[in-house]
């Protein structure tokens, strides 16, 4: 498969993606955010959910409070 026909399979989601300012490289990110949302869910305290995930993951608190407002994002198909 070529780069242009693997583009044009997939040019719909990747123009919304465009749109919405996404990065494909956070993909890397989704197994992070679905701890946060578990965690959440469970009711614990955003500072303690910051620390376990900065500590989990290897990555400093303020780059995950960024990602996370990157994934919280609603995204409208059209």
């Amino acid at each position: 498969m070529k780069a242009y026909e693997l583009l044009y399979i997939n040019r719909n989601t990747l123009r919304i993606m465009s749109e919405m300012s996404l990065d494909a490289s956070d993909i890397k990110y989704l197994g992070m955010y679905k701890d946060y949302t578990r965690l959440t869910a469970e009711g614990h305290k955003k500072a303690y959910i910051m620390q376990y995930l900065a500590d989990e993951y290897s990555i400093s608190e303020r780059t995950i409070y960024r990602v996370i407002d990157r994934l919280s994002v609603d995204v409208s198909i059209q």
